[in-house]
């Protein structure tokens, strides 16, 4: 019998091979990278341009969000694509993008006028967590596993949606450091709100563990 090979890692998923290493994950890594970039590039264009139109629109937000899919959609990558599509809105949501003021576009303000804000916030929140569920949902399969029975993953996900959109907790604390370095602060709620999805990921994919075959070392 063939001796298996010592540093592969394989778990059986719905009659797939995965790997941790080989070409198949440099792919998929280079996938994320270029649907990432096309998402920064679109922001630039728009701290650059400083201007909020049909153009603006067609370059920051529908481009990245077409060319970003269409990256993952060909290596695949279900769960990274429902990741990417729910935090593309907590990207273009604030500044530079301002999507959350598509409404009163050119005039972007912070709180006025409300109303549309408040709409425009509400549909991109609820984008954020349908895909975050979904993401969640298609890391379950094949596992047996049940989001009903996992609140470690619920809550995990719960307060990745908040860390993603924390600027705009009503608290004068967090308000103060919004207005003192937004840019800042924003990197690192992204950054929090990644790393919590990513454990809730880890969770849910975790039953798969008792589907492994690691070689001996």
């Amino acid at each position: 019998m063939e001796r298996p090979n010592p540093i592969q890692l394989s778990v059986a998923r719905v009659g797939e091979k995965w790997t941790l290493t080989g070409k198949g994950a440099l792919y998929d890594f280079l996938a994320i990278i270029a649907a990432s970039l096309v998402v920064v590039a679109g922001m630039l264009y728009t701290v650059v341009a400083g201007t909020y139109d049909a153009t603006t629109f067609l370059v920051s937000v529908l481009l990245p969000l077409v060319l970003g899919s269409a990256f993952l959609l060909v290596r695949k990558e279900r769960i990274a694509l429902f990741a990417f599509l729910a935090y593309f809105w907590a990207v273009v949501d604030d500044g530079p993008v301002f999507f959350d003021s598509v409404l009163t576009w050119p005039e972007v303000t912070r709180f006025h006028p409300f109303l549309p804000r408040l709409f425009m916030n509400i549909v991109i929140h609820a984008l954020t967590v349908l895909f975050l569920y979904l993401a969640i949902r298609e890391s379950t399969k094949g596992t047996g596993a049940s989001l009903r029975k996992s609140p470690r993953v619920i809550i995990l996900t719960s307060a990745a949606v908040v860390a993603a959109y924390a600027q705009n907790i009503p608290l004068t604390a967090v308000q103060n450091v919004v207005d003192a370095s937004w840019y800042a602060f924003d990197i690192t709620e992204k950054s929090v709100s990644i790393f919590l999805f990513c454990m809730a990921l880890w969770l849910a994919m975790k039953p798969k563990a008792s589907h492994s075959q690691v070689g001996p070392i």
